[in-house]
């Protein structure tokens, strides 16, 4: 144990003296380097990714996301955001070429808020800020997403009102990711606060992109040999993309996204308790459908029969929130930006949490969404792209249904997938539903070095949290480039040929 600590510290001290060293020569304007670094930080379930190249007027950094969710089990933060945070603007010495949101759930942007006194700083050092189109201020997609948040608190209260178990904990779960309200409270942060400040509060007002439309890439980044495309979300006018979760099992997806809906009974309430009242507010005719029905007579309409129409509510109650949280979840998912950066003549494929119709908008080549595409329907442009990445960051931290089976059969060879995410946070094996998924992982293994964060332990001070029992700690070498493993960060370093 000693030597293990001692080890531990000798390696801080060499991270500390790495880093000391590239601000020595950012300030010196030195680096003039044909290098990429891709940084995932280990937070939990949640992205939050730092990419830096080198320029002849210092490294540029592109800020991908910042955020994390405690999930269905509770497990998902592991208590490291603020240090990674604290890191990463030491790293950039405060100073952005780009900040990328893909969508508004707590996993991707409660960093923002929760660390507010850090992104303050900050404040008029930011080149661009790029945001999904259902992020703009338009009055129509304000009242839509408006509409999604309160439904998310409603649907979150419902759940706090009843009893707990598992179909309360994964609308808890799901609910808080959606609205960023978290047992932490107010010094948690919330969504709607870190889309304040990073609306409002930077100095620099967000673009907001669609499918299809040509982003303006800061110069900084372009002078360091980068280009855009925006591939996702679909636009305004292709809703119906937007509304499909998943794909038909086998076809589309590694098997059930979701797990099958669950037959547990619960007493989550549809009300809140201003609104219940007790059965004699009504007539004994009201429960004319629950009297006991008997071949001959007609039905006894004195009495009421409160008990049969209040087991039959709670009895539907639990699993009809459920399916109407997880929509609410795909669409919000669905909603993703998706950017396709090239750096240098290497494709480097960021995903979000796109789900099946962001996947089948510039994927296949399709009139309109269906859940069963076929092989002849994939698009040229699509396998193109997905045929030469040389990184994928892997889309919805490993769930089933946003990394279409097409999409990965499509796929070249000998390039690097890095997956944020922490096990046991959302799903079951004993369902197929475990995030990530295993049989997603083993085949996007077959094609790529798959690197999930949670497979080695992350460090702080003298905290060690543990890797995953369900991934490989194999320290695989990529075929192209180089990977490096820190206390609480991976990179993966791309030189220019």
């Amino acid at each position: 144990m000693a030597k293990a600590r001692a080890k531990a510290k000798s390696k801080r001290k060499e991270n500390v003296k790495s880093t000391k060293q590239t601000r020595a020569s950012r300030k010196s304007g030195k680096e003039t380097g044909n290098s990429l670094r891709i940084r995932m930080y280990r937070i939990g379930f949640g992205d939050f990714f730092l990419v830096s190249a080198s320029s002849k007027d210092g490294p540029q950094h592109i800020l991908i996301d910042c955020g994390v969710t405690r999930g269905k089990t509770g497990k998902g933060d592991i208590a490291t955001l603020k240090t990674a945070v604290r890191h990463m603007t030491e790293e950039t010495d405060h100073r952005l070429a780009l900040i990328i949101v893909t969508h508004r759930h707590q996993d991707h942007i409660i960093g923002f808020s929760r660390c507010e006194d850090g992104f303050e700083k900050f404040q008029g050092r930011v080149d661009a800020i790029w945001m999904s189109y259902w992020e703009t201020e338009y009055p129509q997609v304000q009242k839509f997403q408006d509409e999604l948040e309160n439904l998310a608190l409603g649907l979150r209260a419902a759940a706090l009102a009843g009893d707990r178990d598992a179909v309360s904990d994964e609308l808890l779960g799901i609910t808080e990711n959606a609205s960023g309200v978290s047992p932490e409270g107010p010094g948690g942060g919330t969504n709607r606060r870190s889309l304040e400040l990073l609306k409002n509060r930077l100095g620099v007002k967000p673009q907001y992109y669609a499918a299809g439309d040509t982003p303006a890439l800061p110069k900084g980044l372009v002078d360091a040999g980068f280009s855009a495309r925006i591939l996702g979300p679909p636009p305004a006018t292709e809703f119906d993309f937007l509304k499909l979760m998943d794909l038909t099992q086998g076809v589309g997806q590694y098997l059930d996204a979701s797990g099958s809906p669950s037959t547990t009974k619960t007493a989550i309430l549809p009300f809140g308790p201003e609104f219940i009242v007790g059965p004699d507010a009504y007539p004994t005719t009201a429960f004319r459908e629950w009297a006991p029905r008997v071949p001959g007579k007609p039905p006894d309409l004195k009495e009421r029969y409160a008990q049969a129409l209040e087991k039959a509510v709670k009895s539907s109650t639990p699993n009809a929130l459920l399916m109407a949280a997880r929509k609410l979840d795909g669409i919000l998912n669905n909603q993703s930006l998706v950017v396709l950066f090239t750096w240098r003549g290497k494709q480097l494929l960021f995903a979000g949490d796109a789900q099946a119709g962001n996947w089948l908008y510039w994927l296949y080549d399709l009139e309109k969404p269906t859940k069963k595409p076929s092989e002849e329907q994939l698009g040229e442009e699509g396998r193109a792209i997905l045929s030469s990445l040389a990184f994928y960051k892997m889309g919805h931290h490993g769930s089933t249904n946003a990394t279409p089976i097409a999409a990965v059969g499509a796929m070249g060879q000998d390039f690097v997938t890095m997956c944020s995410t922490q096990e046991d946070t959302f799903g079951t094996v004993d369902n197929d539903s475990e995030v990530p998924r295993i049989p997603l992982m083993r085949a996007l293994a077959k094609k790529s070095l798959v690197i999930r964060s949670d497979q080695y332990p992350a460090r702080i001070g003298d905290k060690e949290i543990p890797a995953a029992t369900t991934a490989s700690t194999t320290r695989e070498k990529p075929k192209v480039g180089k990977l490096e493993v820190h206390d609480f960060y991976v990179d993966y370093i791309l030189e220019a040929e």
